[in-house]
């Protein structure tokens, strides 16, 4: 027997495979500029604290200020110019970093904007290709689509800071941009083979008030709700804390341990090393935990991880203690955002559930926007170390949240996904 493809797997659909390849292209960009613009604001520029908390911040703000604006013109407009529009931008504005170093003149300033735009362009290629492929696939097709394109993010948060790292190992991080402006480019290049000729619905009556009220009750389900509630606190907790190492993180290595580009390459595919193991180990712990105890265990690892962190100083040893503290930081992150997005999924209604997505994005993308400035600025006026410090010591509140709430108590998602009456917005309110 002949093994291959079915002959009604989505992969057939040429314009399906262009799109999963220029997503998975921009995926991995994204990834590496996460890691490449900073390293370039620290190592090429000397950025302070702050306008490392900064530059982090204006590359999340985005979510916050305009995902819902956003939402609205993907829904009135054609999706495939959006797409390649926002991957073109984001080469063109990335090719932009490695000329100005090469002439001479690039600037933090530069970087800010940078860091802005693409943090936009994020969210218009985010959305687009979600509203893009049920028409692409059909609504047949949608689960097998998803879960290629949800197996190439899960991949490029792996792989793409661990190829961050290996690159920065070699190369100056203003060339490592480079590359990754070139990765958006051949991105919005497949796009160009997508055939797809979309006719944007006419807009409904009353539109305004209509996406006021949708909007309310997204927020008013979230708010409601016991366990949506809590889990969304518990994770804009973690993300504030999060970002806020993320903002002096290669800072406190570089200045603070004394680690150089190669080491730092290693500490981050260290960590990329530990966030595979955690998604492979995804399955293994939550049959043994239980799904709450396995949300408990994973929101405190980091801050054990981050608390080791603080601890480490210059040599070999140093060197060893960091990359062993974020495996397990990253080991932590598949095994949460994996349990986190499958409990939202069982507790809310299908009716609801783009909405319910769109609120805690926007909520727990603004706690990491917060988290840059307020790491920024604790690394400047504390110092880098007792910032990492405070960011380990915050990262066990949500812990301590979920431990609280009704979240410590699962046994397993679908004990959830079979009571009607969790799933009720009506039972929500009771609470």
């Amino acid at each position: 027997m002949k093994l291959g493809l079915k002959p009604d797997s989505v992969v057939r659909n040429r314009s399906f495979a262009l799109l999963w390849s220029s997503q998975s292209l921009s995926l991995v960009g994204t990834q590496i500029t996460l890691v490449a613009l900073p390293l370039t604001a620290v190592v090429v520029l000397n950025a302070t604290p702050m306008q490392a908390g900064v530059l982090g911040f204006l590359e999340r703000l985005p979510y916050l200020l305009f995902a819902p604006l956003i939402g609205v013109l993907v829904d009135r407009g054609r999706r495939r110019p959006l797409l390649i529009g926002s991957d073109a931008v984001r080469a063109l504005l990335l090719g932009s970093i490695p000329v100005s170093y090469g002439l001479g003149f690039l600037s933090i300033g530069q970087l800010f904007v940078v860091a802005f735009v693409i943090g936009m362009m994020t969210v218009v290629f985010d959305v687009s290709y979600q509203a893009f492929l049920p028409g692409l696939v059909g609504r047949g097709h949608l689960v097998e689509a998803n879960g290629r394109l949800q197996i190439s993010e899960s991949l490029a948060q792996v792989a793409g800071p661990g190829l961050a790292g290996l690159l920065i190992g070699v190369l100056r991080p203003p060339v490592v941009v480079a590359i990754d402006a070139i990765s958006y480019l051949v991105s919005a290049l497949s796009l160009l083979g997508v055939k797809r000729d979309e006719r944007p619905a006419p807009p409904p009556s009353g539109t305004a008030l209509s996406i006021r009220a949708s909007l309310r009750e997204g927020l008013d389900m979230v708010l409601r709700h016991p366990v949506l509630r809590w889990a969304m606190i518990a994770g804009a907790v973690g993300n504030f804390f999060f970002d806020a190492l993320t903002a002096v993180f290669f800072l406190f290595l570089i200045r603070d341990v004394g680690t150089g580009a190669g080491g730092v390459s290693l500490i981050i595919s260290v960590g990329s090393v530990g966030a595979l193991c955690g998604a492979f180990c995804l399955g293994p712990v939550t049959r043994f935990l239980g799904t709450g105890r396995s949300l408990l265990v994973s929101t405190a690892l980091p801050g054990v991880g981050v608390l080791g962190l603080a601890t480490v100083h210059g040599g070999g040893i140093g060197l060893v203690t960091a990359a062993a503290a974020n495996f397990v930081v990253l080991f932590a992150v598949p095994i949460y955002n994996v349990t986190i997005i499958s409990l939202r999924q069982a507790v809310t209604p299908d009716h609801l559930l783009g909405r319910v997505v769109a609120t805690v994005r926007m909520i727990s993308w603004g706690a990491l926007a917060l988290g840059s400035l307020a790491g920024g600025a604790l690394g400047g006026r504390i110092g880098l170390r007792e910032t990492v410090l405070v960011a380990g010591v915050g990262l066990f509140v949500p812990t301590v949240i979920l431990w609280f709430s009704p979240v410590r108590h699962m046994r397993s998602v679908q004990e959830l996904s079979d009571d009607d009456s969790t799933a009720s917005p009506q039972a929500a309110r009771s609470e």
